[in-house]
């Protein structure tokens, strides 16, 4: 067992006092995953094989949280969020639920028998357990209802006119709105961008559901259809910056009205699956926009730091694995020239990753080289006056000096 194991463990539940306070099974546990993901992800990259071990110790904790009743996990990871949750999410996926069986101990039901009475209590009580019956769902849930008289019954509450399970689901508010993931589709295939489809969705749910739960930004939950457009906007444009050198605001401009014209045809293309009948709640939250309403979002989006999501640096990845090109899109010579406005917007997406210098301020645009040539030309048109100044001072002195 390696003792920087245990000491991950208590960084992650600081209020156990000592490494041997730690419940065996989530030591063991965290070993195995660590063994494992040695050899089920043997080749890491060198900024997350850093984190490795407590990504381990991190999922141990996560799975055994609810059996062992841990307190709180104050998770810190040694790397950034952006790179962490890559790791931990991919280390997730691929270690068995599972671990502790599969790390080649023999289990005999003895040694379950011990386990479990070590977790949960004596064997009396595990006997107990066994020869009890299994609870119906509605014994289980009555413990969490509401006692007294009027309680409504299952049987009572369409009568009644009480939520049914259908518009449960509809006021379901940690959850995307019903309408979200068909018309990322329908835009995708409009747009022929299918590549885009999973970031675009990823995009949403950090912003709409952080940590699972409906966001309490009033400009986010007024602005979905917005915020859509957007991220779409900013993800495509992201990639042409990255696979084109210096990207003409033409491009933009037209790369903007591309995705406003496929999400306004999404109101009338698309059908909300099980919501036909109910286009009230099928479409709950959607919004018809203009051209400065994705503008409103980058321009929201540059201020709360979206750059620095996981789904916004997955961009660079997805352009690595794809291996396109540059100079494939920089170009538009059918299109009209781009007024300042495309060019300043332009300027305002420049959002590239956010752990390197490629940010706005960095970029050079066309306006900004001939802002640069001529402040250039200015400097160097005073440079040559003020040296023909001395030279003239130079000779008036060697004349009096002559005379």
């Amino acid at each position: 067992m390696s003792r920087t194991l245990e000491a991950t463990l208590l960084s992650l539940v600081p209020t156990y006092p000592s490494a041997a306070s730690l419940p065996r099974p989530l030591v063991d546990l965290a070993s195995s995953l660590l063994t494992q993901s040695r050899h089920n992800a043997s080749t890491l990259k060198a900024e997350e094989e850093v984190a490795r071990e407590y990504a381990c110790a991190n999922l141990a904790c996560e799975r055994l949280k609810t059996s062992l009743d841990l307190p709180q996990i104050q998770a810190r990871p040694p790397v950034p969020p952006r790179i962490y949750k890559r790791l931990y999410t991919h280390l997730d996926n691929i270690l068995p639920a599972n671990a502790v069986a599969k790390s080649g101990r023999v289990r005999t039901p003895s040694s379950k028998l011990r386990e479990a009475q070590g977790l949960f209590g004596s064997a009396a009580t595990i006997e107990r357990t066994h020869n009890r019956g299994t609870p119906t769902k509605e014994a289980s849930l009555a413990q969490f209802r509401p006692r007294g008289e009027g309680t409504p019954t299952k049987s009572t509450s369409a009568k009644k006119g009480l939520v049914t399970p259908g518009k449960r689901k509809a006021q379901d508010h940690d959850t995307l709105p019903h309408w979200i993931r068909p018309t990322i589709q329908f835009m995708c295939t409009q747009m022929n961008q299918s590549r885009i489809g999973r970031i675009v969705l990823a995009g949403m749910e950090t912003i709409v559901l952080p940590r699972g739960r409906r966001t309490t930004d009033d400009w986010v939950n007024a602005n979905l259809t917005p915020l859509l457009a957007g991220i779409a906007f900013l993800t495509m444009w992201q990639i042409i910056s990255l696979e084109t050198e210096n990207p003409d605001p033409k491009v933009y401009a037209k790369t903007r009205e591309q995705v406003l014209k496929a999400i306004m045809k999404a109101r009338e293309a698309v059908e909300v699956k099980g919501f036909e009948d109910d286009e009230d709640v099928a479409w709950d939250g959607w919004s018809d926009i203009r051209t400065k309403d994705i503008d409103k979002t980058v321009e929201k989006g540059t201020k709360s730091g979206w750059q620095e999501s996981g789904w916004y640096g997955s961009i660079q990845d997805m352009v690595d694995a794809c291996g396109t090109g540059k100079g494939n899109q920089g170009s538009d010579p059918d299109g009209d020239d781009g007024d300042d406005d495309d060019d300043e917007a332009m300027d305002r997406v420049q959002m590239q990753r956010g752990d390197s210098m490629f940010q706005g301020r960095w970029v050079m645009t066309d306006r900004k080289r001939e802002e640069y040539r001529n402040w250039k030309e200015d400097v160097l048109m005073r440079i040559e006056e003020i040296k023909k100044q001395q030279k003239e001072q130079e000779a008036a002195v060697d004349g009096d000096v002559a005379a």
